[in-house]
């Protein structure tokens, strides 16, 4: 994680004393302890900007007419931007199997990989995240004693996934489904869980990387991101820091692209600029 800076939300103490006594004569009181509670902190990307950056963006004819984004201030979780919806994850669903393997095991544990060597489960999510390897993601999967989002909802009761259906662990099936917020909040929720380290860890990083190495070239270094595509269907959710230092994750969906000569290229190009504005909207 050379790319960014760990970030660790700060702890707010709260302290309230009010100590009473009674006497038989009379009861008396002692004076509260008034406390001093610090305000939340400002949001990492005014949601108004975004809104005046990212709307124009979004209806992008080469995006087609099914696209959706969320963008979530990873230090408190707030939703800055949502268009909500659900949609088609393509590879993107990569991350809740992810992060179900992590949940469930230590990220140092063997494991057996499609060509039957033995390396930790850390070390070979980060090489199927970076590669896109469906054959290696469900491989993966097969450890899992049930389904990813349903280890999910247990291990992360916070993660809404009431919207998400996961049908093949790999992304490749259009039965899968999620929304933006979904995938964007999952990346928030890793970047501050150690036993997720790993997830983010294995993001394909922009301009340098696995399949982001010639995506958003033109910001090299500055997302996290993973990628996903199908036919008709492009998407990308990752991580980035804002110039005062804050992280904030995000999620792009697009199940409707137009198919024709060159649409994947030219929707890609228009998600990256998306993404591109994002890191640049502070």
């Amino acid at each position: 994680m050379d790319a960014f800076k760990r970030i660790s939300a700060a702890a707010v103490a709260l302290l309230l004393l009010v100590a009473c006594s009674a006497t038989d004569s009379a009861t008396e009181s002692r004076p509260q302890v008034k406390v001093s509670v610090e305000p939340p902190p400002p949001p990492a990307i005014s949601p108004n900007a975004l809104s005046k950056i990212i709307d124009p963006l979004l209806s992008n004819p080469q995006l087609g007419k099914s696209v959706g984004l969320a963008v979530v201030d990873v230090a408190t979780g707030q939703l800055l931007y949502d268009t909500g919806g659900t949609f088609i994850p393509a590879s993107t669903a990569k991350l809740f199997t992810g992060a179900a393997l992590l949940l469930t095991f230590d990220s140092h544990i063997p494991v057996t990989t499609k060509e039957g060597k033995s390396v930790d489960l850390g070390t070979e999510l980060g090489r199927v995240l970076a590669e896109s390897d469906n054959e290696g993601a469900k491989v993966l999967a097969k450890l899992l004693p049930k389904p990813a989002t349903e280890m999910l909802i247990f291990e992360l009761p916070e993660l809404d996934l009431s919207e998400t259906v996961i049908e093949d662990p790999a992304g490749l099936s259009r039965k899968n489904r999620t929304s933006p917020r979904a995938l964007a909040s999952l990346l928030a929720l890793a970047w501050n869980n150690p036993r997720l380290a790993a997830l983010v860890a294995g993001l394909p990083v922009s301009g340098e990387s696995g399949t982001m190495k010639k995506r958003a070239a033109n910001e090299p270094g500055s997302l996290l991101a993973k990628t996903g595509t199908l036919s008709g269907v492009n998407a990308l959710a990752g991580i980035f820091q804002t110039s005062a230092g804050r992280a904030v994750a995000f999620s792009i969906l697009a199940d409707a692209v137009p198919i024709e000569p060159g649409g994947t290229d030219k929707a890609r190009k228009a998600i990256d600029q998306i993404a591109t504005a994002l890191v640049n909207a502070n």
